[in-house]
């Protein structure tokens, strides 16, 4: 009994500090984001082809949203890399990101 509410105890403490704390976000790749986006579409589909219309519309906004996310995905993964892409060499001057004011 004593182990329960030790337990019980500990698995509040959790859950408060989490409260204040914050949780830890999740961030999905755009590859994972593909993926989704992928799998939404195939029950979409195989929703539609078995005739269950509602179910086929709700999953086909889900398949819509999740590709606009695949999309913001990219494009910030893209922005990115031109913006740290070239700062990765080694640090060599030139490849720095105030290389064109110190010439």
């Amino acid at each position: 009994m004593k182990a329960r509410w030790t337990a019980g105890w500990l698995a509040l403490a959790v859950s408060v500090g989490l409260l204040f704390t914050g949780a830890p976000a999740a961030h999905a790749s755009s590859k994972g984001r593909l993926n989704t986006t992928y799998a939404l579409g195939a029950a979409t589909i195989y929703s539609l082809l078995k005739g269950k219309t509602t179910q086929g519309l709700i999953l086909g906004a889900g398949t819509a949203y999740a590709y606009k996310r695949y999309s913001d995905a990219r494009h910030s993964e893209r922005r990115r890399y031109r913006y740290y892409g070239r700062r990765a060499s080694y640090g060599h001057p030139y490849y720095t990101r105030y290389a064109r004011y110190r010439r």
